[in-house]
Order: C-alpha cells, then structure tokens, then sequence
C-alpha cells in the first residue's frame, strides 16, 4: 500500500475517485432525505452483491488507502440507509 501516487495519470484517478466518491457521501449517503437508486436498494437485498461491495473496497485499500475509506463510508452508509428503506 502506497500513499503517492506512481504516475501523473494515478494522481488524477486517484482525485477523481476521491471526489465522486466525496460527492456521493455528501448528497446521498449522509442524508435518509434523498433516495437511492431502485436498482441499487433491490441488489442490495442480493448477499452476493454485498460482497462485491466488500471486495471492491478491499480491492481499492491496495490502490489507495483514501480512496478507500471513503468507499468503506459510502458501504457503511449504504448498508444502514438500506435497512430503514426496505422496511
């Protein structure tokens, strides 16, 4: 795991995914207000595709540790928003 960045083009991937994933925890996951996605609450229901969720941040902690909590953020708030939407 590495903090810098190993080329210009891994900085600005890194940032963009920074920021959408900034973008999607401040519009979406932070606030029970706006609505997911259907399709996004009806896979969620899925086991399988929860571990995929899981995989992919697992998978992004080896690319970059930010990037990463701010997926796990958006995993957590996904899972707890979900449980209150599907009651």
């Amino acid at each position: 795991m590495d903090l810098e960045p190993h080329s210009e083009l891994d900085k600005y991937f890194r940032l963009a995914a920074l920021l959408l994933l900034f973008l999607w925890n401040l519009l979406v996951a932070t606030r029970m207000e706006n609505p997911y996605p259907e399709i996004l609450v009806e896979l969620y229901a899925l086991p399988a595709s929860r571990l995929g969720l899981l995989g992919i941040v697992i998978g992004l902690s080896f690319w970059c540790p930010t990037v990463s909590i701010m997926a796990a953020l958006a995993f957590v708030c996904l899972g707890s928003d979900v449980i209150f939407l599907t009651k």
